[in-house]
């Protein structure tokens, strides 16, 4: 009777142990995919920081706006013309 309670026991404890291997897998996965969204979360903030920045200075500063075309869109003044050199 003792050995049957023995091997039983035994039975139990390695079913207990892999379901316990499957539960840390699962638990450092999770880990890993909070870390991964904490930091998106924080470049997210960050880009979104840069972006208020760049409306402010739209909203109140005229030069900016024409800084942006100029550099960003290519756009010229008119009677202006571009002189491209190299490549």
């Amino acid at each position: 009777m003792r050995k049957i309670i023995n091997n039983w026991f035994l039975y139990v404890s390695i079913v207990f142990f892999f379901l316990f291997i499957l539960r840390l897998k699962s638990y450092c996965e999770a880990y890993r995919t909070l870390k991964f969204f904490q930091n998106e979360i924080k470049r997210l903030e960050k880009e979104n920081k840069i972006i208020a920045e760049k409306i402010e200075n739209i909203k109140k500063d005229p030069y900016y706006v024409e800084k942006i075309l100029r550099e960003e869109y290519g756009m010229i003044k008119e009677g202006e013309f571009i002189i491209k050199i190299g490549n």
